[in-house]
Order: C-alpha cells, then sequence, then structure tokens
C-alpha cells in the first residue's frame, strides 16, 4: 500500500470537533500486535487524515487497497482496528511471542 496518510470519514471529524487529538495509538482488535504511534492531520478544510505512523502500520499488517478497515475510537486518543481482506474475511495477527 503506497498511501502515506488515511482520510477518516468526515461524520467522525465532525463528531469530534474540538476534541481532535493530534497523536493516536493504532491497535488491531485484541492486541496481538502491540501499540502504534500515529499523527493525526487536519486539512484546513475539516477533513482528518491519519498521518506520520498509518504507513508503516498499514505495511506491518498487510493492509492493501480493496481491505476494509473498521476503526473503533475510545476517545481518549486509541483507534482499535479490525482489518477483513478482499473476500470480506476477518484478518487475525499474531505476535512473534505466539509462534
Amino acid at each position: 500500500m503506497s498511501c502515506d496518510r488515511l482520510r477518516l470519514p468526515q461524520r467522525f471529524a465532525s463528531i469530534i470537533d474540538g476534541q481532535e487529538p493530534h497523536h493516536v495509538l493504532l491497535r488491531v482488535s485484541g492486541g496481538a500486535t502491540g501499540l502504534w504511534p500515529a499523527e493525526v492531520m487536519f486539512d484546513g478544510e475539516g477533513q482528518m487524515f491519519l498521518h506520520n505512523g498509518w504507513r508503516r502500520f498499514a505495511r506491518s499488517h498487510a493492509i492493501d487497497v480493496g481491505h476494509f478497515v473498521v476503526f473503533k475510537y475510545d476517545g481518549h486518543g486509541d483507534f482499535s482496528i479490525k482489518v477483513f481482506d478482499k473476500t470480506m474475511c476477518r484478518r487475525h495477527y499474531h505476535s512473534d511471542e505466539d509462534n
């Protein structure tokens, strides 16, 4: 995946208007692969993006075009993420300690 940033839905950006985090932690739901820091960027037109850190997270979890990604925001800067592949099967990840 070559995206350096990921635009978050406009509806989400409008819901947290005035409480926007500038730094967040990303984790795969279940937490097996740890926490990944990322920055949140705003374009001045009400659009919100995951930036510095998103590309590394996406590459490490083999997220590609056509995958469906579901985010759950805890309200305190943490996103829990579920990833579904192109067949809509949920992807599960394991940490190195699980080998």
